[in-house]
């Protein structure tokens, strides 16, 4: 018989120490309540149409958060996570793919997470990997999941794709989503950049493909494309080469919606960096972007979500 592996004491309290701190930090900069949100918010979503159909089985959302660093244009994460709670308790989305959680963003949604989990709560090697999968234990069972780095790309952190394969606890049906966030096109770096994002596309495709060979249901890919439909507003810097590439194999769902429905801010049928594509066999039943201008305040990005049916 093996003997049991005796872990010295000085480790265990080393451990339950950096544990114990950990936690605290999370308390400490997670907690918004002293934060007021913006005059017209919580108005603007207690009259949202949050309606979701009986045949529904899946609501997939996606959202770049923007992190809280100056230099990126964001601003202290505390009042906007606090906005992205209330989006939450309001769509009620099964599965959230998010983008640019910097370690505020980390700590704000572990701490007010309410019945939301994260796929991955806590990254390796260099902190938070901002590019994340949240889910809804209320209402899926997480069966399975994995993340890849793009060979290429300006921070790894950021360019990845996280998955996860889920299982909806009332129908028992069964999806995979991935989330992403790619490259952008740069004034100067415009070839390099676009070869970048070719690369990332591809490797999307491939990821795709391998799940759903694997396990054999829809696959919904969603995320911060950097790259309009439409050819976007500029046939080089808003990349519509890159989103034809990936609409070329995936289904936009935005354009099989029974029913689009958008904000007072931006029209449903504008183009847009956020996608939410599909592979295999679904009905969408209704695709939105939460576009009020008072969102506008919690993120440079609306939220956007597809109902899968």
């Amino acid at each position: 018989m093996k003997k049991a592996l005796k872990i010295p004491l000085t480790i265990l309290l080393l451990f339950a120490a950096a544990s114990a701190a950990f936690i605290g930090v999370i308390s400490i900069r997670g907690d918004y309540d002293k934060y007021i949100i913006p005059n017209g918010f919580e108005e603007s979503v207690n009259r949202a149409d949050t309606f979701r159909s009986d045949d529904t089985y899946a609501r997939i959302m996606s959202s770049n958060l923007l992190v809280n660093y100056e230099s990126w244009g964001g601003t202290d994460a505390r009042k906007r996570a606090k906005m992205f709670s209330y989006i939450l308790n309001a769509y009620k989305p099964d599965v959230v793919a998010v983008q640019e959680m910097s370690d505020q963003w980390y700590c704000c949604l572990t701490k007010n997470r309410g019945s939301y989990r994260l796929v991955y709560p806590i990254s390796s090697g260099a902190m938070f990997h901002m590019t994340g999968l949240m889910y809804n234990s209320d209402t899926v069972k997480l069966l399975d999941y994995g993340r890849m780095e793009y060979t290429q790309g300006d921070n790894k952190k950021l360019r990845r794709v996280v998955w996860g394969f889920f299982e909806d606890n009332e129908t028992k049906k069964q999806y995979v989503v991935t989330s992403t966030h790619f490259d952008l096109i740069r004034e100067g770096k415009e070839k390099e950049e676009l070869s970048v994002m070719n690369t990332q596309a591809s490797e999307q495709l491939d990821i795709d493909k391998e799940l759903g060979k694997r396990f054999d249901c829809p696959i919904i890919s969603a995320g911060d494309f950097n790259a309009m439909d439409n050819g976007g507003y500029d046939n080089e810097y808003f990349a519509p080469t890159v989103y034809n590439t990936i609409a070329e194999t995936l289904t936009d769902t935005k354009y099989i919606a029974q029913t689009k429905t958008g904000g007072d801010a931006r029209d449903v049928d504008k183009p847009t960096f956020d996608h939410i594509f599909l592979k295999g066999d679904a009905t969408v039943n209704r695709y939105s972007i939460i576009s009020d201008s008072v969102m506008s305040q919690m993120s440079d990005h609306y939220p956007i979500f597809a109902d899968i049916a």
